[in-house]
């Protein structure tokens, strides 16, 4: 009996850890005009960068488990060896919310040397939408 009891608590347990569907109860907001965000000599998403390794942030729990969505603009440069540096966020909306998601994976980006020693103030757009995170076009 005791067998019993604790292997249906072990299924009761298990079931309370399991990721439920992503739900929307946000709208995710209009994506933003990152050129706007931008000087001319700037570069914008993938112009002038050739990803070698670009691994998509995570979608942040807390923000999942309450259905929202939003988007960062971050803000980089690229340096000689194809190694970020810099990395600021832009915008977000929602404020703050996946800010911090956002420049823990640019952090780890690395790209191929650029052609004229590096780049500044490259932006990225972001998009954490429907439980997943995209770039931006």
């Amino acid at each position: 009996m005791k067998t019993a009891a604790l292997i249906l608590s072990a299924f009761a347990l298990a079931a309370c850890a399991t990721n439920a569907p992503f739900t929307p109860r946000s709208d995710y907001p209009p994506d933003p005009w990152v050129k706007g965000y931008a000087n001319d000599d700037d570069c914008i998403g993938g112009e002038d960068l050739a990803a070698m390794s670009l691994d998509m942030p995570d979608y942040p729990r807390a923000s999942y488990r309450a259905g929202r969505q939003g988007w960062v603009i971050v803000r980089l440069d690229v340096d000689a060896a194809g190694v970020t540096q810099n990395i600021a966020v832009e915008r977000s909306v929602p404020e703050g919310r996946f800010s911090k998601s956002a420049v823990n994976a640019v952090r780890d980006w690395r790209f191929e040397p650029p052609k004229n020693g590096g780049l500044s103030d490259c932006r990225v757009l972001l998009r954490y939408r429907l439980g997943g995170v995209t770039l931006g076009g």
